[in-house]
């Protein structure tokens, strides 16, 4: 009975373990009834940032491209193409939600923005 109940709360608490680590990588987009922003951010440490109106179709405009580094004090710094570096507080709300905010604007921190991370789903047809 003991040895059920240790191996129960060993699969629960491992499930609860990896269910609350996040994920950087992926794209995030942001959007109200004016404007869009979206983050493709990679695995191999590159960064895309697109503008775009709600109308508009993001995939079409020219990315803003650069580096980042993500800290486990959930801080990403960003590294632009024209050498300017954007701190940007994380604080994930769950694996597919997170609130991001620029720290390091000359006129103090920025708006909080709630991206939502875009899960890309594969539909493999009936043979």
């Amino acid at each position: 009975m003991q040895r059920s109940l240790l191996i129960a709360s060993l699969l629960f608490s491992t499930i609860a373990c990896y269910s609350q680590s996040k994920d950087i990588v992926g794209s995030w987009i942001w959007l109200d009834s004016v404007n869009t922003i979206q983050y493709f951010i990679k695995a191999n440490g590159t960064i895309e940032e697109r503008y775009a109106f709600s109308k508009e179709d993001i995939w079409k405009k020219i990315p803003i491209t650069g580096t980042y580094k993500f800290k486990k004090d959930h801080l990403l710094t960003i590294k632009w193409a024209n050498e300017s570096v954007q701190i940007v507080n994380v604080k994930f709300i769950d694996n597919f939600t997170a609130e991001m905010q620029t720290l390091n604007r000359k006129d103090g921190p920025g708006d909080k923005y709630v991206f939502k991370k875009i899960i890309d789903e594969e539909v493999i047809p009936d043979k």
